[in-house]
């Protein structure tokens, strides 16, 4: 018996010890339990806690599964993150009257608060194990907890440091844990590898988006540019500022404020606008300049949420200085710069070929064949679309069906009225040399533009952008990163369904996209797509983005992404701004945050108002 006395003095110390670690690291609620085994082998990794009542009723959140608490084993003074998957809670009665009807029903009626004053049991999963006493790195939680030892509420920088959730400087929110505001954060390079969001409409992606917007100018990268194709109508405007008469905006404005020390207080923006024959003649008159443009822009799209804003009392400065709109008040500063765009046929001529995505690889073949040939004889689409309706291509026999493909999407380009407007343009490769704002809106929201040329216009912005991207690999000159934007990704990118044309479309387009998230990797290009359902989306897009964020989203759906049933069922019901962020980057491959919602940067839908 006396051989136990310093194996009691021994085991007395650790516990001291343990206790006066668990304080410093967060609040104490209870301990490991002594009376409900906890067990780890090779298929079961839990570990059973016991809190007293009191404790139980003073924090609202006990009781919820997926919160994170902390252990310190008493036998290696380790901090252990865990995680609530479960719990045991009984009334003290049953302990006497046990499960019977007969015998429970006699009580139905009574109300006794008493009997509720019993000892709750959490069951956690083990997450990992940090060394706080000689500043280890967290690792795989692979041993037993003592009996006893001590269990506390995490301070949040012991949660973010033993979940390794703040990897770099752009913050995506916080931990979905009502009891602390835990930051999880990405580095900038994981954008190299893309990234996917989902959720129905209302549920928070475009918010989140312009959340990364707004933390990608405040990260300030060095030749980073920001490129967002707007199909939508959401993101023109984020160059001015949040509602601040409104107070669910201004608590979004705080949770981002919170992720960063950085306030964002205007961002300045480039809007590349396409134009065509038929917008200039409706809206211009005679007007041919980039001002008069921008002043037409101004008056339609930016004029109403100003006044918008001017009846809730925010009162903003707007001057127009040629193409340039200014704006400002004390909170507020920014600028944005309108680019008219449009195809020029001498210079897409070369690039004609595959400038419609739906020809097929013969027409593409063919068309390449009639400029070399007769390009000379070709000044205009118009005299392209004669030469092939002549069928004038001596030696060479072209299938009727590859002729009228042609013939086909040659008239269907020359539809979009898109070609040689008349109005002063900017060169899409002079604004991607030359732009100095670090964000770049790519508007065909706001161009009365159909489905075809918004696909037109979708697929020659990436081919260029990545063709000026390589160029600028090949001279040894990339600097920062290029992120591309696409919300509403499947009308883009849609998966494997439809005709024959749609699948020359599909196969076009999944092999351009495919193309540029694989090699991008390297030239320090990323994408980050939003759709609201992955079926309707390219398989290529779902396989090569690394990082998922799943918002309120079909229970179903959600399983798919890698959700347990339980997890999907809960998302379905949650509050906009929740999700699950999956990515390989973080020690704990799945986690759930909160977003800051709705941004700190413009978030307008006059339809509401």
């Amino acid at each position: 018996m006396s051989s136990d006395v310093p194996l009691y003095n021994d085991i007395k110390d650790k516990i001291s010890k343990a206790r006066a670690l668990a304080i410093t690291l967060g609040d104490f609620i209870g301990k490991v339990s002594r009376y409900v085994p906890s067990r780890v082998d090779e298929e079961n990794n839990v570990v059973n806690v016991t809190i007293d009542p009191n404790t139980y009723y003073k924090y609202p959140f006990l009781g919820k599964i997926g919160i994170f608490l902390g252990a310190i084993d008493i036998k290696t003074l380790y901090f252990i993150l865990l995680r609530v998957i479960g719990y045991e809670r009984n009334d003290a009665s049953s302990l006497f009257i046990g499960d019977s009807n007969v015998l429970n029903n006699i009580g139905l009626s009574d109300d006794e608060p008493g009997s509720l004053i019993t000892n709750v049991t959490l069951k956690c999963e083990m997450l990992t194990k940090v060394d706080f006493l000689s500043s280890s790195e967290p690792d795989a939680a692979d041993i037993i907890l003592e009996p006893q030892s001590p269990v506390i509420i995490p301070k949040p920088e012991v949660i973010e440091r033993s979940l390794g959730t703040t990897r770099g400087l752009l913050r995506l929110g916080f931990l979905d844990v009502a009891y602390s505001k835990v930051r999880v954060s990405a580095s900038l390079d994981d954008l190299n590898f893309h990234m996917l969001i989902l959720g129905t409409t209302g549920a928070g992606k475009t918010s989140f988006i312009k959340d990364l917007i707004a933390g990608l100018n405040v990260a300030n990268e060095e030749g980073s540019k920001i490129f967002i194709l707007d199909a939508t109508g959401d993101y023109y405007h984020i160059f001015l500022p949040p509602d601040r008469s409104d107070k669910v905006v201004m608590r979004g404005v705080e949770e981002f404020n919170q992720l960063y020390s950085a306030i964002v207080k205007g961002i300045n923006l480039d809007i590349i606008y396409p134009v065509s024959k038929s917008w200039v003649k409706k809206y211009l008159g005679g007007a041919k300049s980039a001002g008069s443009i921008a002043k037409v822009y101004f008056d339609m799209f930016v004029k109403p949420i100003l006044n918008h804003l001017d009846n809730k009392g925010i009162s903003i400065y707007a001057s127009i200085i040629n193409n340039k709109i200014i704006i400002s008040n004390a909170e507020w500063s920014s600028q944005v710069t309108i680019y008219p765009v449009y195809f020029r046929f001498k210079d897409v001529k070369t690039i004609l070929h595959r400038l419609n995505p739906y020809f097929t690889e013969q027409a593409s073949h063919f068309i390449k064949i009639m400029i070399r040939k007769k390009g000379k004889d070709i000044g205009k689409l118009e005299d392209l679309i004669d030469l092939f309706n002549e069928n004038s291509l001596e030696g060479v026999e072209i299938h009727r069906s590859t002729r009228e493909n042609i013939v086909r999407g040659l008239y269907l380009l020359k539809e979009t009225q898109l070609f040689d407007v008349g109005v002063e343009r900017f060169p899409l490769s002079k604004i991607l040399k030359e732009s100095s704002s670090s964000t770049l809106v790519f508007d065909l929201y706001n161009s009365e533009l159909d489905d075809f040329s918004q696909k037109i216009l979708t697929y020659y912005f990436l081919d260029r952008l990545f063709e000026f991207r390589e160029r600028q690999m090949r001279s040894g000159n990339v600097k920062g990163r290029n992120v591309i934007i696409i919300d509403e990704a499947h009308r883009f990118f849609p998966s494997s369904k439809g005709g024959e044309e749609d699948t020359n479309y599909i196969r076009r387009v999944a092999g351009k996209i495919a193309t540029m998230m694989r090699l991008g990797r390297r030239r320090k290009i990323g994408f980050v797509f939003a759709t609201h359902n992955p079926n309707d989306l390219s398989d290529i897009i779902i396989q090569l983005a690394n990082t998922k964020i799943i918002f309120r989203i079909k229970s179903e759906v959600a399983e798919t992404l890698g959700l347990s049933k339980t997890e999907a069922k809960i998302l379905n019901w949650e509050r906009n701004g929740v999700a699950y962020l999956l990515t390989p980057w973080l020690r704990e491959g799945k986690i759930k945050i909160k977003t800051p919602v709705p941004p700190p940067l413009g978030h307008y839908d006059l339809s509401k108002t």
